[in-house]
């Protein structure tokens, strides 16, 4: 019999886990790769099998009966025997009339199917859909193991061990497992990030959301009760996205910045055609602390809330400065890294009392998840270059023989919106994702042209 092989997972796969459970909705984001050209079944195979055994993290469910004490209090990854026969799916999609936004149509449709139990199911799934033009590969990834940027370096390597799989560069299983990231980011409590100045900045910032609630998107259209998901997803060509750039640095300020901005700005607009409203917009911002060179699949995220009252919603070049303020003031106190830190000392609850604490949130009143949440979750996941060593002269990118045509990031859908940007090639593309009882999908598709005017208008 093989020995049970044990992981202990890190605080942050925990705290993903246990918002999975409050929110009762599926935490999971897709990656999407829209091919032009052959994509051959068996290399993908091969290189899912590599990239399984090159990340053993995507081969685990996460256990609490493992022999140690610890599972009193901690959850632990217990790494199984699967291959890419247990988490592919190949599709083949014949009609006509559909073309790359049908891998979203997909995904849409079959939300709730495509949902990943980690106590019997590894974090990742793969979909193969092959169409008459074009060929869709769409990674399902599960939060509590990999946070976006993490799905993103998974992808590049799956693109680099595919050319090496195709043009036979690599013998399939010479790539070794790198097991020690597993339980990364391993997170210990720091007293240098413990002062009385960062505490007290911590709590100032933490009560504002129960001073100020955050206002809530005003719903339009809503189509059904529940969990439904749908997402929305938009292309700006090269041209476009040069101009974006262009006037964000005539305000002397960055793409991230500029985005936030428009944000605001399309949101107080969006709310104000039910009348106007006095309550605090709170938009938040994922942080990544990797290191430079950390190209590790798992957590190693974090985040703050950037916020604004209408009133002080007007033109862009003042909505900047005080961005630009908000945002010096968080990375001075660092929130996002007291964040995490104070994150430690859910290792010593006992993981009973957190999973009933998560069941009781999750079955109380909406309305302490509405106050404690952000209006709004906006992700740049910045450029994507997926292979710099096989590209034509128009920029694009190859897998093996086929090019790959666009790519999208589809953000994990709660109980607010979210939406993520993700720059190929020139070209940037926003994925809107929403709950069909927040939005229906016209509604959806508005307010994402509705923040693109914004942006370019």
């Amino acid at each position: 019999m093989t020995k049970r092989r044990i992981f202990p997972a890190s605080i942050l796969d925990e705290v993903a886990y246990c918002v999975e459970r409050i929110d009762r909705n599926p935490l999971i984001f897709g990656m999407v790769l829209t091919l032009e050209g052959e994509v051959s079944t068996r290399v993908v195979k091969e290189t899912l099998d590599a990239c399984l055994d090159y990340y053993p993290k995507f081969k685990c469910i996460l256990v609490k009966d493992y022999p140690s004490f610890k599972r009193w209090f901690r959850f632990c990854w217990e790494y199984r025997d699967v291959n890419s026969e247990d988490i592919l799916q190949e599709i083949e999609d014949l009609s006509p009339d559909h073309d790359s936004r049908e891998a979203i149509n997909f995904y849409i449709k079959n939300y709730s199917s495509l949902s990943i139990d980690l106590a019997c199911q590894v974090p990742l799934k793969v979909l193969l859909i092959k169409q008459l033009k074009l060929v869709n590969l769409i990674f399902i990834f599960h939060h509590a193991a990999v946070d976006g940027l993490g799905g993103v370096f998974f992808v590049q390597k799956f693109v680099k061990f595919y050319e090496e799989n195709f043009y036979q560069q690599k013998k399939v299983g010479d790539y070794t497992p790198d097991f020690k990231t597993a339980s990364q980011p391993e997170i210990t409590f720091r007293w240098k990030n413990f002062s009385l100045r960062r505490i007290y900045a911590f709590l100032k910032y933490s009560l504002l959301l129960l001073r100020e609630p955050s206002a809530r998107l005003h719903a339009e259209g809503a189509e059904v009760k529940g969990k439904k998901v749908l997402a929305v997803v938009r292309e700006i060509p090269p041209h476009q996205f040069k101009l974006l750039r262009t006037t964000a640095r005539k305000y002397n300020a960055t793409v991230n910045e500029y985005l936030l901005a428009a944000m605001f700005q399309t949101i107080k607009k969006w709310n104000q055609r039910w009348g106007d409203t006095i309550e605090r917009i709170y938009i938040g911002v994922p942080v990544n602390l990797r290191p430079s060179n950390d190209r590790m699949v798992g957590n190693n995220l974090s985040g703050f809330n950037i916020s604004l009252t209408p009133d002080l919603i007007g033109d862009k070049e003042k909505i900047l400065g005080l961005i630009r303020k908000e945002m010096t003031s968080m990375m001075k106190n660092d929130i996002a890294r007291t964040t995490v830190n104070l994150a430690w000392f859910m290792k010593l609850i006992p993981l009973w009392l957190k999973m009933f604490i998560s069941n009781y949130l999750s079955h109380s009143s909406s309305h302490l998840t509405n106050s404690l949440s952000p209006t709004f979750l906006l992700t740049n996941l910045g450029i994507f270059s997926p292979n710099l060593s096989h590209k034509d002269k128009e920029g694009f990118h190859y897998m093996g023989s086929a090019r790959i045509h666009s790519a999208s990031g589809i953000p994990p859908v709660g109980q607010w919106p979210g939406m993520g940007t993700f720059i190929y090639n020139g070209r940037i593309t926003f994925s809107l994702g929403v709950l069909r009882s927040q939005f229906s999908l016209e509604a959806a598709e508005r307010f994402l042209e509705s923040f693109i005017s914004e942006l370019i208008g």
